[in-house]
């Protein structure tokens, strides 16, 4: 079974709205009703939990998407919540994606290809390509290297694993101390050293962090439209 696991419990503090950013609205809905709805209706999935903050149960439920299974309280850290979600699944479940419930324009073509990737190593992540030319700083701002670009990325979500790996990697990053420091799940399962593959992204796949992004987020929208 293929399930995923939705982070929605962070108050959006960059955000600067009232409320988290995750119900804020985009376009008529919530943004992440709009995340959630995604994984909804692609067929390969099979169970959604999300974690969310305290008090925000029923709206989640007033969604009434038949996938949901679990809705959790999330942690002190991403990661905390990541984990509360995934102790929820059933030992049955073969491959588990994590993803932003920040990032509601992910589509079906990435999802495959990220279920695809997992199926075959073990561990995949969306990783969008790095245009930017990227430079190394030491603490006092000294330029100390300019690095491939060709050779970098930004790690995206979905992240996608085979059950046991990622469960894995969670109690032994448990068992380090370290969940409320990681905020990115791929991370923990390098630590185990097992290999993560890269595949590539959509420059639309992107996280509704600022209020510049939820502008941004309004204009995919208006182009779907045309």
């Amino acid at each position: 079974m293929i399930k995923v696991i939705i982070p929605a419990s962070g108050v959006g503090l960059r955000f600067g709205a009232s409320i988290p950013k995750q119900f804020l609205e985009l376009k008529g809905q919530h943004i992440l009703m709009r995340t959630i709805s995604a994984f909804q209706n692609i067929d390969i999935i099979d169970e959604i939990a999300v974690a969310i903050p305290p008090g925000y149960t029923k709206t989640i439920e007033e969604y009434n998407f038949d996938k949901v299974q679990h809705i959790v309280e999330g942690g002190q850290s991403r990661a905390s919540s990541v984990y509360a979600a995934l102790k929820m699944l059933s030992t049955d479940t073969k491959v588990v994606l994590i993803h932003d419930g920040v990032r509601p324009f992910v589509t079906e073509e990435l999802v495959q290809a990220i279920v695809g990737a997992v199926k075959k190593h073990g561990a995949a992540i969306a990783c969008a390509p790095v245009t930017d030319t990227i430079k190394q700083a030491s603490h006092n701002g000294k330029i100390e290297a300019t690095l491939d670009r060709n050779q970098l990325c930004s790690a995206q979500t979905p992240q996608g694993f085979t059950y046991d790996i990622i469960m894995q990697a969670y109690q032994q990053a448990e068992k380090s101390g370290i969940l409320q420091k990681v905020t990115d799940d791929s991370s923990l399962v390098e630590r185990l050293g097992i290999p993560v593959y890269a595949v590539p992204s959509n420059s639309k796949n992107i996280k509704i962090t600022t209020a510049e992004d939820l502008i941004i987020a309004e204009a995919f929208l208006n182009g779907m439209r045309h």
